[in-house]
C-alpha cells in the first residue's frame, strides 16, 4: 500500500484532549499511524481545544477545504456499530440523527455525559465505499436489529447509513451475525 498516498479523517472524535486514552484520535496515532509511519501531515483530526460547536464546524471546513471545488466524497469510510445501534456518533434519539448538510457536527450523548463530534449521516453516505467492521457477541442483537428490523432511525441510527451512489459492505465475525436469518448471513 502507498500509504503516503492516504489520508485520514475521522468520522467521529470523543470531545477530550488527543493526550487523553478515550481519545480516537490517540488511538489511531498508537494503533495505526505510528506503525506505518504516517506523517502528520495526512492526519487531520478534530481540534477538541475549541468548544464543541466550534470544532465541528472547523472539522466540516477542513473537510470542504481539502476537497475544494469537488463535492467531499470519500474514497472509504470505516465505520463500527455500537450495541445500542450507533455508528459514528450518531446515537438514539439525538438531534444530529435528523441533520441535512453534510459535514461534521456535534452532538451532546446524554448516556455518555459528553459531547462527540461526528461526521453526519449525508456526508458518510456520499463516500465511494463505506464498511461496516463488527465483531462479538455483544454486537449480534444491534446487527440484527439494523439490517433486519423496520426502518426506525431513531432507535437504529446505523440505518441512516444508505450511500448515494456508493458501496455498503458488512464484515462480521460468526459471533456478531449469530442473529441474522440464515439467508442473511
Amino acid at each position: 500500500m502507498a500509504w503516503e498516498k492516504v489520508h485520514f479523517f475521522f468520522g467521529d472524535e470523543r470531545y477530550v484532549p488527543h493526550t487523553d486514552p478515550e481519545s480516537n484520535c490517540l488511538l489511531a496515532k498508537k494503533a495505526l499511524f505510528e506503525p506505518l509511519q504516517i506523517a502528520p501531515s495526512q492526519v487531520f483530526a478534530v481540534d477538541t481545544a475549541l468548544d464543541p460547536a466550534e470544532a465541528a464546524q472547523q472539522y466540516t471546513q477542513t473537510i470542504e477545504h481539502y476537497f475544494g471545488q469537488k463535492e467531499a466524497r470519500f474514497d472509504l469510510v470505516l465505520l463500527g456499530l455500537g450495541d445500542n445501534s450507533h455508528t459514528a456518533s450518531l446515537f438514539p434519539h439525538t438531534p444530529v440523527l435528523h441533520e441535512a448538510a453534510a459535514g461534521a457536527k456535534e452532538v451532546f450523548v446524554e448516556e455518555k455525559q459528553a459531547y462527540r463530534i461526528t461526521l453526519t449521516a449525508p456526508l458518510i453516505n456520499q463516500a465511494q465505499a463505506i464498511a461496516f467492521l463488527v465483531y462479538g457477541a455483544d454486537k449480534a442483537a444491534a446487527v440484527q436489529r439494523v439490517l433486519t428490523a423496520e426502518r426506525h432511525v431513531e432507535e437504529f441510527p446505523a440505518q441512516l447509513i444508505t450511500p448515494v451512489s456508493g458501496e455498503l459492505h458488512w464484515f462480521l465475525d460468526g459471533a456478531a451475525a449469530a442473529q441474522l436469518p440464515d439467508e442473511r448471513k
